[in-house]
């Protein structure tokens, strides 16, 4: 803690940016417009919807056939109640329409390379992997992978809403911009026998991480509190009230990334007193876009990553494959735009972004409806990308075979029914052949940073990413 406060900058000093450059009332209502077919096209909505009006319909048939007074139209109620029957058993089963969901290839299953340098490693992972999944029971009623993408989020453990942290400030040398991380120590204080993990988040939370009580406070709370571990969550640039003068956050931007796993390894030989060069249990954990940069930071540093490992959950490789995902593109995708353009569009962000050249009456209108769109139209032209393809390569490890570079354990975690983020743009078969540090496990069910387990699954929480994370640095730090 004493070489964290040491090395803390300190927050920004940012002026109020004031309303004038917020999104009027008329430029919201233009951004919502595609959120209605969004929704219908939603297989989730249109479930909703069915069940919804089915049991509208059953309750109504129902109570006039019990009534003596009806008997004459008994026969038009029975009708009723049939397609009220049909429209519930279409809402719990999945209401055809809307876009179809991408076929999958990639079969469930842990890939890893057992014929290279690190097959004794690998094949000692895939057999405490494929001994554990068994174990993991998937909440029976969430059939699909919305449900069970949704369902931690509507029924939130909360274990991890309480926790402290000790925030620290780093600043990045070229832009000068600010980045906060939080610390999170076990009860005893740092153990340095214990590793500590480094935690990306996902894509531009709002609320504070303690707050939202989402899957980073739970998996903060599961390694500090069950495992003695120390986590540092690296807030994303600008996200959860931090603010930034002009140069915004986007998944690319690896050098965050970097200047936090430096602060930490420094922390953590000054408080073990060491100096060599020697392993240090750092690891990095990364759910969704936070998987996305986790990746792409150890394909890039290669040997010089100065990680043990990694994790991620519901993270892709191959960013322009996943643009072929029309269903995530066409439903998701829309909401997750219409979420962003207010913190991106506004203030400091949206002068710099005119002065680059970014048209932002394009950017903040119907036609921009998907994060594609989104990258496309400010993303790549506000960070000085040629285009679209020039950002996805630089944003993914598949980009200019960066995935080649790997040079330690990295594993992803995907499933086969992500509504979001498809698993096959991970390539795993492929990759997995090519590195021996590309490691997959690829389940069945689970959903976008999901995996609800047994009848209750608010009260095991995200134990799945848990119990996955906590399997996987004990794999690595004893075997190698």
């Amino acid at each position: 803690v004493a070489h964290l406060r040491a090395h803390d900058v300190g927050a920004p000093d940012l002026a109020d940016e004031g309303e004038a450059s917020q999104a009027s009332l008329l430029q919201r209502l233009d951004m919502a417009l595609p959120l209605l077919p969004a929704a219908m096209r939603c297989g989730l909505v249109r479930s909703l919807v069915a069940l919804a009006l089915g049991a509208v319909l059953l309750c109504v048939a129902g109570g006039a056939l019990l009534s003596s007074e009806v008997s004459s139209a008994a026969g038009a109620w029975l009708v009723v109640l049939v397609v009220g029957l049909s429209l519930a058993a279409l809402g719990l089963r999945a209401c055809p329409g809307g876009v179809a969901f991408l076929e999958v290839r990639t079969e469930a299953g842990f890939y890893s390379n057992e014929a290279g340098i690190a097959h004794e490693r690998n094949r000692r992972l895939r057999n405490a992997f494929e001994a554990w999944t068994p174990t993991c029971v998937p909440t029976p009623y969430l059939r699909t992978g919305e449900l069970c993408s949704v369902a931690l989020s509507v029924c939130k453990p909360r274990r991890g809403r309480g926790l402290t942290y000790e925030r620290v400030w780093l600043e990045d040398p070229e832009d000068r911009e600010r980045t906060a991380m939080d610390w999170v120590f076990p009860r005893t204080g740092y153990n340095p026998d214990k590793p500590v993990v480094l935690v990306l988040t996902g894509m531009m939370p709002s609320r504070h991480w303690t707050e939202d009580a989402g899957f980073v406070a739970d998996v903060a709370w599961h390694l500090t509190a069950r495992e003695g571990a120390t986590v540092a969550v690296l807030v994303v640039r600008g996200a959860m009230g931090t603010g930034v003068r002009e140069h915004l956050y986007h998944g690319a931007r690896v050098s965050d990334v970097r200047l936090a796993v430096l602060l930490a390894e420094a922390a953590m030989r000054a408080a073990r007193e060491e100096r060599a060069a020697s392993a240090l249990p750092l690891f990095g954990v990364g759910f969704s876009m936070g998987g996305i940069m986790l990746s792409n930071y150890c394909g890039r540093f290669g040997a010089d990553a100065r990680l043990r490992g990694g994790i991620h959950f519901s993270g892709v490789y191959d960013v322009a494959a996943q643009n072929k995902f029309e269903y995530s593109t066409k439903t998701w995708q829309t909401f997750l735009c219409y979420s962003m353009k207010p913190f991106f569009c506004r203030g400091r962000a949206a002068l710099a972004a005119a002065e680059r050249g970014v048209d932002m009456g394009e950017v903040m209108s119907r036609r921009v409806r998907s994060m594609a769109d989104f990258d496309e139209a400010f993303v790549a032209p506000f960070n000085g990308y040629r285009d679209l393809g020039h950002y996805y390569r630089d944003l993914g490890v598949a980009g200019d075979e960066k995935w080649r570079q790997v040079r330690v354990p990295l594993l992803a975690v995907a499933a086969r029914d992500d509504p979001i983020t498809h698993c096959d743009a991970l390539r795993a078969a492929e990759f997995s052949r090519g590195n021996d540090n590309l490691l997959f496990l690829i389940t069945g069910r689970g959903g976008h940073c999901g995996w609800p387990l047994g009848w209750a699954p608010w009260r095991r929480g995200f134990d799945f990413a848990n119990e996955a994370i906590s399997m996987f640095l004990e794999s690595v730090l004893v075997h190698g």
